[in-house]
């Protein structure tokens, strides 16, 4: 399934659930994480090279807006961007030089949170990612270019201090399925409406 009809399926889900009358702990948040990527070497090992080095460390971001059915349940989208991973040595005996590979792409996650008091919690995420990789080298002394795309799982889990009604600070870890294992380890803030 593509990544639009993901999308609108997402926004016909939160169209649903404004629909809901709100508890406490109920409403709509946005927020944005910032954090490192570490990409396992599957992602170019053997597809983009047989043989050589990767480097599968970057930077992210994630923009992501959700809607809270309660103090333990909500519904979360967000765009990710898992940065840019490098890649060079050989395909075959060819040489390959110069590789990037650029993962992104929209998940769709399940969160369950646990309240430990009223200003610490802690919550545990499962979803799809919708992911595109756009790969990019000279292979012998030709340019390569591909781009892949797919919806595979995602996964993680992480902490919330909340500093007031509207505003928390969190920390998390996630894990996404994309060609093979990209993680990512963010700090972000998020705002209740």
């Amino acid at each position: 399934m593509k990544a639009g009809a993901w999308l609108a399926a997402a926004v016909l889900g939160l169209g649903a659930a404004t629909a809901l009358a709100q508890s406490p702990g109920q409403g709509f948040y946005m927020g944005v994480s910032v954090g490192a990527t570490d990409a396992d070497e599957g992602n170019a090992v053997p597809l983009l090279i047989t043989s050589g080095a990767f480097d599968g460390s970057s930077s992210g971001i994630k923009l992501f807006g959700g809607f809270a059915f309660s103090k333990n349940l909500a519904f979360e989208m967000a765009w990710v961007d898992l940065g840019e991973a490098n890649y060079s040595g050989t395909f075959l005996g060819t040489p390959v030089m110069y590789g990037t590979l650029e993962t992104s792409g929209l998940n769709m996650s399940v969160v369950g949170t646990v309240p430990l008091n009223p200003s610490f919690s802690l919550f545990g995420k499962v979803g799809l990612f919708a992911w595109d990789a756009d790969m990019r080298d000279v292979t012998g002394s030709f340019g390569y270019w591909q781009t892949t795309y797919d919806v595979d799982i995602s996964y993680g889990f992480g902490a919330a201090f909340h500093i007031n009604r509207n505003v928390a600070v969190q920390a998390e870890w996630e894990q996404y399925e994309a060609i093979d294992s990209i993680s990512l380890l963010s700090v972000g803030l998020v705002y209740r409406f």
